[in-house]
């Protein structure tokens, strides 16, 4: 009952204490206000964070058309991430941020994606740490909010300069550092190195949350105890399964972990869809439940035909259809 008792539980940025010390990670198309509050509302999950956001997007104008950067008063604390590689442009966002009333504002130095690496943006930073600093001062200038850096471990496994980045995150007053562990080389293939995230833990004094591959409860947690990290950032791993924040705060208690039926998901999804449709309108809810349907199939018998259909629909009223069928034979097994 006790194994997981002597694990840090919190960790503080600056004067904000981030309380469970597992958070959310920020996803594009994923992890907006919606998203956050859903899995706010199931417990156990310390801090959240806007989906990543281009800084050229942020000027009083962009956000009168999109609502990246939208959030609620119980959605705190919450930080709000940018990429970008202008140093004035991203302090000008980075201000505008502030305004909005964001806790903390990240920079994202890690997304592997080509259109984001091609435009110099995310991990393409990692190839010129010179330029990262000159970005994090200028961020850091431009703000009082805490400025925190999300990262990888290198550019690809001949350049792998995890340390570095975090000794130069640190000495610019950067107050937390999320490692994903991985190389921009492998995307998200592979397994993460945690051993990479003690590495880092070892060399700075700063907060350092550890990122990649944590699945389930139990995996967050002897993650946490073998890096020896301040907390734990769980992407993909809410995406297929939200509850698993609740079943970190369970498993921590002793107590035997929420395990949810096929009448739990199909509600859950169900109702994610239904405040998607109420707040952003039809083809934007379906688009959103298609990204999400991917990762949260995994690990249902028969998810293949569930991600097909969900895919294949047109509008959000033949996606619940979709989902209300393929559930059925579950919750008829269920009734058995």
């Amino acid at each position: 009952m006790d194994q997981y008792a002597a694990l840090p539980t919190q960790y503080s940025i600056e004067h904000i204490t981030i309380r469970p010390n597992i958070i959310l990670a920020p996803m594009v198309g994923v992890t907006d206000s919606i998203f956050r509050r859903l899995i706010l509302g199931l417990g156990g999950c310390g801090l959240v964070s806007s989906e990543m956001t281009n800084a050229a997007s942020v000027s009083p104008r962009m956000l009168r058309q999109h609502h990246q950067l939208a959030f609620l008063p119980e959605e705190r604390p919450i930080t709000m991430q940018l990429s970008g590689n202008d140093p004035d442009l991203v302090a000008n966002a980075a201000r505008l941020v502030e305004q909005l009333g964001a806790d903390i504002l990240d920079l994202n130095c890690g997304c592997p994606s080509p259109k984001v690496t091609g435009g110099g943006h995310g991990s393409a930073l990692l190839r010129d740490l010179p330029k990262m600093e000159k970005l994090l001062r200028a961020v850091k200038a431009a703000v009082q909010i805490p400025v925190t850096l999300k990262f990888r471990s290198g550019w690809d496994e001949g350049s792998l300069n995890y340390c570095d980045t975090a000794r130069m995150a640190e000495s610019v007053g950067v107050a937390a550092l999320a490692l994903h562990a991985r190389t921009r080389a492998q995307g998200y293939n592979g397994l993460a190195n945690w051993e990479h995230i003690a590495e880092v833990k070892r060399v700075v004094r700063i907060p350092v949350i550890g990122n990649g591959d944590a699945r389930d409860a139990t995996d967050a947690l002897e993650r946490l105890r073998a890096s020896g990290a301040d907390g734990v950032m769980i992407g993909r791993g809410a995406m297929s399964n939200p509850w698993i924040f609740q079943q970190i705060a369970q498993l921590r208690r002793g107590e035997e972990p929420f395990a949810p039926s096929p009448a739990d998901k199909r509600e859950w999804l169900l109702r994610y869809l239904e405040i998607c449709q109420a707040e952003t309108g039809e083809r934007l809810a379906l688009n959103k439940l298609k990204q999400l349907i991917g990762q949260f199939a995994v690990g249902l018998p028969g998810s293949a035909v569930l991600r097909a259909s969900v895919q294949r629909a047109a509008t959000p009223d033949e996606a619940r259809e979709h989902i209300e069928r393929f559930f059925a034979p579950h919750l008829e097994a269920a009734l058995v």
